[in-house]
């Protein structure tokens, strides 16, 4: 506390007393008071407002009632156990995060590897179809050619020093073109050839099972080999078993040759060096 001087009379007065004790002057203001009813002005003093009547004390005691509670908040202690506890499950999140990135990293990096594996295997196999059905082609292509001339030469009586043993095998004609082609499928040589063309077949077909579902970059060079395999089987089918007359077997071992040949060099592209 401490004794400041009145303002009107001089008097040493408690800086804390409202008026002074001398002369009666207002120190400190009383603060102004309103009715919670109706607004008017409250004298210090009133046991009610002089103009709606509402009793002074029950306002009073609502202003109290409205006036915020202290709330204390004290602070929470982290014990040394607590913060260990809490570094040892940062450093766990960290260690699985690291773990799982890791392990993310190696199964993309394992799949990418199998992936580039089954890529180039697929491409050795790829290459392996074409220059195994390149080789049946030629083989039926030469096989072919021959049944065509022993044909021909049966029915128009044409000697040949390729064909006689099998148009003339006792120095005259064979009286059917028919007795002149088993003669050319039961010679050893010839059914050696044939023999190779169907063995050639079935690898053909194993390696076209492994390559039917291409990977996405193969899907065009899969397409061409499957052109390729078709003409390729029309051509090793006129070998192996021929039918028809002369002209349309003729007609067709000579398109199937032609198809072989022309699909082998569209395969060329995707081939490699």
């Amino acid at each position: 506390m401490a004794m400041v001087e009145c303002p009107r009379c001089g008097a040493m007065v408690s800086n804390k007393a409202k008026k002074c004790v001398h002369c009666g002057e207002v120190l400190i203001p009383e603060e102004k008071k309103y009715c919670m009813e109706c607004g008017a002005e409250l004298i210090e003093g009133m046991s009610e407002c002089p103009n709606c009547g509402c009793p002074v004390e029950e306002q009073l005691n609502a202003q109290l009632n409205e006036k915020p509670q202290k709330v204390e908040v004290t602070g929470v202690k982290v014990t040394r156990k607590i913060k260990i506890i809490i570094g040892i499950a940062i450093a766990v999140l960290i260690l699985g995060g690291v773990t799982i990135f890791g392990v993310t990293q190696y199964q993309k990096k394992k799949a990418a590897k199998e992936y580039a594996e089954s890529v180039k295997t697929y491409s050795d196999n790829l290459e392996l179809a074409t220059v195994t059905m390149l080789k049946g082609a030629g083989d039926a292509e030469d096989c072919g050619n021959l049944i065509k001339n022993v044909w021909y030469n049966a029915i128009y009586k044409e000697k040949d020093d390729e064909t006689d043993k099998y148009t003339r095998p006792d120095g005259y004609f064979v009286s059917d073109f028919n007795d002149a082609l088993g003669n050319l499928f039961v010679d050893s040589s010839f059914s050696s050839k044939i023999d190779s063309i169907d063995k050639n077949q079935d690898t053909v077909n194993s390696l076209m099972k492994k390559l039917k579902n291409p990977p996405e970059e193969y899907k065009d060079a899969y397409d061409a080999l499957s052109d390729f395999y078709d003409a390729y089987l029309a051509l090793t089918g006129c070998a192996t078993d021929p039918s028809g007359s002369l002209q349309t077997y003729s007609s067709t071992f000579n398109d199937a040759d032609t198809d072989t040949l022309n699909a082998y060099k569209a395969m060329q592209q995707y081939l490699g060096d």
